[in-house]
């Protein structure tokens, strides 16, 4: 276990994480409750009472206050809300050229951030394993070419290509669950953020570590053993990624055949026949998903990316 491999002080950061980043999830989720009723003063609170109390923010969620800042034309938030975002792994080029920033490339405050880029940055640097990072990148390249043979061979050449595949696919969950073990799971508090130029199948502005994802995606598109027990002490460690782990389940529960005992759908990417709108609802609240009717709700929303509808 990686707890082990940690000094007692360490132990108790962990232990505290757990009910840290649940508290995190409820305030974002206050915070998107807010937006939907148009009340962007309030939401703003509530994520900078998130990003204040948890050391953690995840880049997207950075992303959706630095938008609900410009629209509030709150520049203290907006200032805020900057700094976090560049210790998370985003970058001023990745703003300005999503035209974000414009209205403000000449103000004071927003040149003074760009002066502080590079020792933000480093903040985020120091805080990542990059040989884990190189070595999940070079998982997601062997993955994708695998998957590209796959794809375009011949009728006669995918079911031995498809055997290549399912052997590598497995080699690899067998290491992320090594990994996972032993530091954690490779999401954005581990490896960072995916950037565009890891992989040309890649996108930036996802603001995500989906690469691990992708490949237990395919792992779990067809029937296999779960590690659903072992990925939920993750989500609650804040190593993996609430949404992350729901559309792990659902691929799961969606292809498994109910040949593995797993934890189930959670409705974020695939749904159940019959579907049971208030369980589903209370067991996306256990892990800090807001339920359908504020998700639809949310949908409706402009000038805020909805990142919860990305499938990694």
């Amino acid at each position: 276990m990686k707890k082990i491999l940690v000094c007692l002080f360490g132990i108790a950061a962990l232990t505290t994480n757990a009910q840290d980043v649940y508290d995190y999830y409820e305030k974002i989720n206050e915070g998107r409750k807010f937006v939907i009723d148009r009340d962007l003063s309030s939401a703003l609170n509530s994520y900078r009472s998130a990003f204040e109390k948890y050391d953690h923010p995840f880049a997207r969620d950075c992303y959706n206050a630095i938008e609900l800042s410009i629209s509030a034309k709150d520049t203290i938030n907006l200032d805020f809300f900057l700094q976090k975002g560049l210790t998370r792994g985003i970058r001023i080029k990745d703003l300005e050229s999503s035209g974000l920033t414009t209205n403000y490339l000449k103000s004071n405050f927003y040149k003074k951030i760009k002066e502080k880029e590079d020792s933000l940055l480093t903040i985020y640097s120091s805080k990542i394993n990059w040989e884990l990072r190189n070595e999940v990148n070079q998982m997601f390249l062997e993955d994708q070419k695998m998957r590209e043979l796959y794809y375009n061979s011949s009728f006669f050449k995918k079911r031995k290509i498809g055997k290549e595949w399912e052997v590598l696919n497995r080699k690899q969950i067998e290491r992320l669950i090594e990994i996972t073990e032993q530091y954690g799971f490779p999401g954005e508090n581990l490896i960072g953020i995916d950037r565009s130029e890891m992989h040309s199948k890649i996108r930036t502005n996802n603001y995500s570590a989906g690469m691990p994802i992708v490949i237990l995606i395919h792992h779990f598109s067809q029937p296999n053993l779960s590690y659903d027990s072992l990925l939920l002490e993750e989500v609650k460690e804040g190593y993996l990624y609430n949404e992350h782990f729901a559309t792990i389940c659902d691929f799961e529960a969606q292809f498994g055949k109910a040949k593995y005992e797993n934890f189930g759908y959670y409705g974020l990417r695939h749904r159940p026949r019959k579907l049971d709108l208030h369980t589903l609802n209370l067991k996306r609240g256990e892990i800090g998903i807001l339920g359908f009717t504020e998700i639809d709700k949310l949908n409706r929303v402009r000038n805020l990316t909805k990142f919860w509808n990305r499938l990694y």
